[in-house]
Formats: structure tokens, sequence, C-alpha cells
């Protein structure tokens, strides 16, 4: 296999990913608040979107194995046709049902493509710069949280079915790009591959990077409603200046990991995280939630790629499919949990108590880290 990371697959595969990521993004920046403006609780407005991740955590033990057994390449356009389907009905109505049918139909090809893309990405990436692959494809998730927020806002403020025909063209990019990825998925696939929910080898990881994303959560669908309870102009700001420290680190990574090694650069992204949301949960001016947007873009590109890369490093190539959906099926059950929890502490104690508590959980993930994921990287 070539040694170049840059490959024409990888480049394929990372440019299809990203405009599958602005499209999904793009509806979870704005559904909660397009909820809330039609008269509905965000405890509601939690449960759908919640709904998008529960029904992504359902899914993935089974898209890992079909990814180890049928091929990557199947699956990823399996989850791109589903995804076009759940935006395609957000035309046709968009009320509550239709709505929650969406974001649950949404969620499944999000597991799909999501778990194949990862894996693809493991398949096209030399061994010996795993970690730095995995680093630069999660630059795509860093330019979907610059763009897709931003033009969500934009759009919705014209109306919220703009925001449905730039997802679903998004869709369709993302469908035809994948079809030019191609590399000889008989050397990495096991078609007598037999059922399992998880990849135990994955588990640490996978404790460790729920806490993530439960904090994750809080910002992803949050942002724009603190925003505009606390009467702040600068929640499309926030998206923009997070990603650019999260592409910064990523971009980093292979320097700050020779640097510091992988076990001091979580804890400095631990640190660094953690105080994002402690600046978040007092911040009443746009100046602090600037300050806090950079923190959280640094902690993440640390944490991130150095939690992934312990879940998938060791493991079969034949085993990728299987581990890459362990490691997301947690991050899924983190977004759920955190988004109905956010939801119902936000409407019942505001957002301080929102932060608050994700520092709390943060500071237990740093605990599970040094408990059951460090002696893996040693």
């Amino acid at each position: 296999m070539n040694k170049s990371l840059l490959s024409k697959n990888y480049i394929l595969t990372v440019v299809s990913v990203t405009f599958f990521y602005i499209s999904a993004f793009m509806l979870n920046t704005v559904v909660v608040r397009f909820i809330t403006d039609n008269g509905h609780s965000s405890t509601l407005a939690g449960v759908v979107a919640s709904a998008f991740t529960l029904a992504s955590f359902a899914t993935r033990p089974v898209w890992g194995w079909l990814c180890d057994k049928k091929g990557r390449k199947i699956i990823y356009l399996s989850g791109a046709s589903l995804c076009t389907a759940a935006v395609t009905l957000l035309f046709v109505n968009a009320g509550i049902f239709m709505l929650t049918v969406s974001r649950v139909l949404l969620g499944i090809g999000y597991s799909a493509l999501t778990t194949a893309g990862g894996t693809m990405v493991c398949d096209i990436s030399p061994k010996e710069k795993l970690q730095q692959g995995i680093a630069i494809y999660g630059v795509t998730n860093v330019l979907s949280q610059a763009v897709a927020p931003v033009a969500a806002l934009w759009l919705y403020k014209i109306d919220f079915i703009w925001v449905v025909v730039a997802s679903a063209v998004g869709c369709a990019v993302v469908t035809f790009t994948v079809l030019f990825v191609k590399y000889n998925e008989n050397d990495v696939i096991d078609t007598e591959r037999q059922f399992s929910f998880c990849y135990k080898p994955s588990l640490p990881a996978a404790y460790t990077i729920i806490f993530f994303a439960m904090a994750t959560s809080s910002v992803n669908s949050f942002i724009p409603l603190l925003a505009q309870q606390r009467m702040l102009t600068a929640d499309s700001l926030f998206f923009v200046v997070s990603a650019l420290f999260l592409l910064i680190t990523r971009l980093l990574n292979k320097k700050l990991v020779s640097k510091f090694g992988n076990i001091s650069l979580f804890y400095i992204g631990g640190i660094i995280y953690i105080a994002s949301f402690v600046i978040l949960s007092v911040a009443h001016r746009n100046i602090f939630l600037l300050v806090s947007a950079s923190l959280y873009g640094a902690g993440a590109g640390f944490i991130h790629p150095v939690v992934n890369t312990a879940a998938v490093k060791d493991c079969p190539s034949a085993d990728r499919g299987l581990a890459t959906g362990t490691f997301m099926m947690s991050q899924d059950l983190g977004m759920a949990v955190g988004a109905f929890l956010w939801g119902t502490i936000s409407n019942s104690a505001g957002f301080t108590a929102v932060y608050i508590t994700v520092v709390i959980l943060l500071l237990v993930m740093m605990y599970i880290f040094k408990k059951v994921l460090k002696s893996k990287l040693c």
C-alpha cells in the first residue's frame, strides 16, 4: 500500500465525510432552536435532538459488524442513502412527529456512514502514520463545526427550509464523491465474520470518550440557545473560533505527540477543556464566550485523537469496523444522554448549572483515563 498518507483515496474520503458532517451539523445546530421557536419546551427539544444520537448508538454494532463482513464502501453508500431520505422527509413536513422520524433515520444513516468512513481511513492510512491520519481526518469535523453552524444560523434567519435544502445538496455531494474511492477491500474483510456487540480491547477508550461526548453535546446543540437567553451575539463566532483552534491542534498533532507523548497530551487537553467550560458557565459577554471557544477547540484537539487512536491501533484489519463502531457507539451514547440531560437541566436550572455539571463529568473522564486507558498508551 502507498506509504504516502495523502493518497487519492484518503483525500476523497476526507472530502466526502466533510460534506456529510456539514449537512448533518447544519440540522443539528438549528433543530433545538427551531423546536423552541415553535412554542415547545427545551426539554422536548432535547428529547427530539437525542433521537438522532440514540438511533446512531443503537445501530453502531450492526454497522461495525457489516463493515468487517460485507465491506466498508457498501455500508458508506447505504448510510448516505438513508441520510438523503431523512433530509427529504423535511420537505414534506417539519412538525414534531416528522422531525423526530427524520432525526431517527438521519441517526441510523449517520451511524453507517461515519463507522464506514472511520474504518476506511484506518485501512487507507499507512500503519506508521495512523494517528496522524486519524487526526487529519478529524479536521473534517473541525471544518464542519466552522462552516455548518454559521451557514445554518444564517439560512435559518431566512427560513428553516433553506437549511434543509443545503443539507440535501450536501448529501448528494457525499454520495457522488465516495464513488471514486477504490481499494481492495478483500484484504481487510472477513466474509465469515460472526456478529459481536463490541470489540472488547476498545472498551477502555470507549469508557473514556463517553464523557467527552457528553460535554460536546452541551455545546453543539445548546450554544445558540445560551446566546439567545444571555443576549449574546457571538454564537456563530463561537463555532468559528473553536474550529480554528481545533484545526491548529489537529494539524500539529504529530509534532505534539513527539514532544509530549500521548499521556501528557491527554492531560494537557483535559485541563484546557475543563477551563473552557468553567468560563462558559459564567460567560455573559461575547469576549468570554470567544475565550471559552478557543480553549474548547484546543482541548478537543488534544483529547480526541489520543483516545481514538488507542481504540483502533492494535486491532487486526478484519476487526477495524467493529473497533471503530465500538468507539463511536460510546460517542453516540454520550451525545444522546447529554442532549437529554442538558435540555432538562437548562430548562429547570439554567446554563450555569449545565456547564458546572459538565466540568464534574470531565473530571470523571480524566479519572477513568488514568484507571483504564493510561496503561495501554505507555
